[in-house]
C-alpha cells in the first residue's frame, strides 16, 4: 500500500470500498482474471483512485486478502459468541476449539464466503506465479501462526498432549477448512457449523494428555 493514505481518515472510505469491491471481484472471477477497471466499477470509483492507494493488482491482492481475512474472523466471532452451544462455551478444555472455529474462514455461513474464496486464489495464485507467491506468503504465514498460538497455548495449558507438534497440528487444522471449502465449491455441498461440534468433542478427548499410570 502506498504511504500516507491512511492519515487521511476521509480516504479510509474510498480504501475500504476498494478492498471489499477487490474481494467480491477476485471471489467471483478468481484473481487472474480481476481486472482493475472491473473492480473500480463495482466500488464506483474511478481506476486512478486504485493506484492512488496500490502501486498493483498483486499489492491490492494482499491487501484484500488480509482484509477479508480479519472481516472474516470478526463475523466468525459474533456467530460462535451467539450460536455456540453453552455446554461447549463454558467448557474450559475445549476452548481451544472455539478459538481455532473463530480463525477458520467460512464459518457461520452454509455456503462459501468471498473471504474463503479469496483465500483458495491466494493459495492457488501463489502455486502459479512466484511473485504473487512472494507477496501472499506472509499472509497465509500469519494465519498459521494465529493457529499455532492457539495450539501452543492449549498444549501449555494441559488441553492438548505436549506430544503433539503444534506446528505440524497447526497446518493440519488449517487445511480442514481449506479442504472443506474445495470440496463445497465443486459442488459438494456444505454442513452447519453446529453439526461439526460432536465430532470435534471426540476429537477434542483423544487430544488430552494422557493420565499417568
Amino acid at each position: 500500500m502506498i504511504e500516507g493514505r491512511t492519515r487521511r481518515p476521509w480516504a479510509l472510505i474510498s480504501r475500504d470500498k476498494i478492498l471489499d469491491a477487490a474481494i467480491a471481484e477476485i471471489a467471483e472471477r478468481g484473481y487472474e482474471k480481476a481486472r482493475m477497471v472491473d473492480i473500480a466499477e463495482r466500488a464506483e470509483l474511478t481506476v486512478g483512485s486504485i493506484y492512488n492507494w496500490y502501486e498493483n493488482k498483486a499489492d491490492l491482492f494482499k491487501a484484500a486478502l488480509e482484509h477479508s481475512i480479519v472481516k472474516q474472523q470478526k463475523v466468525n466471532s459474533e456467530y460462535f459468541d451467539k450460536n455456540l452451544p453453552e455446554p461447549l462455551k463454558n467448557n474450559q478444555s475445549a476452548s481451544w476449539m472455539v478459538l481455532i472455529g473463530q480463525l477458520a474462514p467460512g464459518h457461520g455461513s452454509s455456503t462459501q464466503t468471498d473471504a474463503q474464496k479469496t483465500l483458495l486464489e491466494a493459495l492457488k495464485a501463489s502455486w502459479r506465479d512466484d511473485q504473487v507467491r512472494a507477496d501472499i506468503q506472509p499472509q497465509i504465514e500469519k494465519i498459521l501462526q494465529q493457529y499455532e498460538v492457539v495450539i501452543k497455548n492449549a498444549i501449555s495449558a494441559g488441553e492438548i498432549d505436549s506430544s503433539i507438534d503444534p506446528v505440524l497440528f497447526a497446518r493440519l487444522i488449517f487445511a480442514f477448512p481449506i479442504g472443506h471449502a474445495l470440496l463445497s465449491l465443486n459442488g459438494i455441498g456444505s454442513f452447519d457449523p453446529i453439526s461439526f461440534i460432536p465430532v470435534f468433542k471426540r476429537f477434542n478427548d483423544a487430544l488430552k494428555p494422557k493420565l499417568a499410570n
